[in-house]
C-alpha cells in the first residue's frame, strides 16, 4: 500500500510540481508530501521551461528539493492554478473495459444497437466481448480539447445553463514533455511523459448526441469552460515505483461513485502517446487524459446540481475539492442555440 500524507495527498518519497498563487503572483513550485512548498520559479519560470527538456529538468528539480529552504507558508495558504499554462488537452475515449461495457449498456443513444427484448445483462456481455475485441485488434480513440475548459483543483465546478445531465469522469492525467518526437513507439513514448497529475473531465450529456448530422455526437460538449478540473500537483514519472497501483475514487457529496484501479485500461500511457505522436505535434506541457473507469453518473442514475460537492483522489496524486454552482447568464442574455436536434 502506498503511504500518503494525508493532507496533501502526496506519497512518501516523492514531490509533487504545483502552480501557485497568492494576491501578488503565481509561480512554479515544488510541494513536499508534508505541505512544504519550494518556489522554483528563479530557475523555471513557466511550464513550458519546465517540461522542454525534462530529464535534465528532473535531475535539477532533485537538488532542488534536496537543498532548498521552502517558504514559511505551507501549500494550503496558496491558491492553486491548473498545472501546465496553455496546454493542449488530449483525452483517450473508451479506454476502461468496464466503463466502455456500460456507457454502451446503459446510455440512451446505444439502445439501437440493443436485440429486441434483450436484457441488461445479455446487452452488457456483447459489449464487453466487443471492448475485448477493441482492445486486441483497435487503436486508441483521442478527441482534443481546448486550454480554455482548463481550471484548478480547488475552482468550482460551473455548470452551463443548458442540459440536466452534468457527469464527472475521474481520470488519470499525463504531463508531456516539450522534446516529444514524431513517431514514437510505446516504450519510447513512456520516456516522454515528464509525470501523473489527475483530472475530472466534466460533460454535459444533453449536449453529445444530435439528430441533424450523420456521425451523431458533438464533441463540442467537452470544451465547456471549466470542465476540466487539473491537478493539483504533477508526480514526476521517476516516482512511478512510489506510487505503485494507482486507483481512482470520485465523491460526490461523499458517497463513493468511481473506486477503480487504472490496470484496467484498453491502451496504455505509453500506446496513448504514441498514438499522438503519429497525429500531432506534442508540446511542453500538453495533457493527456487517459480514460474514466466506470461509475459515471448514467450508471448511478444521478447528475450533479449546483450545491454538491465533487471530490477526487488518485493513489499519491493529491486531492481536488470542488463546489458545484450554476454558471450565470449575463444580463441580458441567452443561449441562442440550446440543446441540438435530437430524434
Amino acid at each position: 500500500m502506498t503511504d500518503e500524507n494525508l493532507t496533501t495527498g502526496l506519497a512518501t518519497g516523492t514531490f509533487g510540481l504545483a502552480r501557485l498563487s497568492e494576491p501578488e503572483r503565481t509561480f512554479q513550485a515544488i510541494v513536499r508530501p508534508d505541505g512544504s512548498v519550494l518556489d522554483i520559479s528563479s530557475d523555471f519560470p513557466t511550464s513550458s521551461t519546465l517540461y522542454r527538456d525534462w530529464d535534465r529538468t528532473f535531475d535539477r528539480l532533485v537538488a532542488l528539493n534536496e537543498t532548498g529552504v521552502p517558504l514559511p507558508e505551507p501549500y494550503s495558504h496558496f491558491g492553486v492554478l491548473p498545472p501546465t499554462e496553455h496546454p493542449q488537452v488530449l483525452g483517450a475515449g473508451s479506454n476502461y473495459l468496464q466503463h466502455a461495457a456500460e456507457m454502451y449498456t446503459h446510455t440512451g443513444e446505444y439502445e439501437k444497437l440493443r436485440a429486441e427484448g434483450e436484457s441488461n445483462e445479455s446487452f452488457f456481455g456483447r459489449n464487453m466481448e466487443f471492448m475485448k475485441t477493441r482492445r486486441a485488434t483497435g487503436i486508441p480513440f483521442i478527441f482534443m480539447v481546448t486550454h480554455g475548459a482548463v481550471v484548478g483543483a480547488t475552482d468550482d465546478i460551473v455548470l452551463p445553463p443548458i442540459g440536466v445531465k452534468h457527469d464527472w469522469e475521474g481520470e488519470l492525467g499525463l504531463v508531456l514533455t516539450g522534446d516529444s518526437p514524431r513517431f514514437m513507439d510505446p516504450e519510447e513514448a513512456m520516456s516522454h511523459i515528464a509525470g501523473f497529475t489527475m483530472i475530472n473531465d466534466m460533460h454535459t450529456l444533453d449536449y453529445f448526441t444530435r439528430s441533424d448530422i450523420r456521425w451523431s455526437h458533438d464533441w463540442i460538449i467537452k470544451q465547456q469552460p471549466g470542465s476540466k478540473i487539473a491537478g493539483p500537483f504533477v508526480v514526476p514519472r521517476q516516482f512511478a515505483d512510489a506510487l505503485g497501483d494507482i486507483r481512482i475514487e470520485l465523491r460526490v457529496n461523499g458517497d463513493v461513485k468511481q473506486d477503480w484501479p487504472t490496470s484496467d485500461m484498453i491502451f496504455s500511457p505509453g500506446e496513448i502517446v504514441a498514438y499522438a505522436s503519429e497525429r500531432m505535434k506534442i508540446l511542453a506541457g500538453d495533457l493527456v487524459m487517459t480514460g474514466s473507469p466506470p461509475g459515471n453518473g448514467g450508471v448511478h442514475g444521478q447528475y450533479l446540481s449546483p450545491g454538491d460537492e465533487v471530490t477526487l483522489h488518485l493513489t499519491g496524486l493529491g486531492y481536488q475539492r470542488n463546489s458545484v454552482v450554476a454558471e450565470p447568464l449575463p444580463v441580458g442574455r441567452t443561449p441562442f442555440y440550446g440543446l441540438p436536434p435530437q430524434d
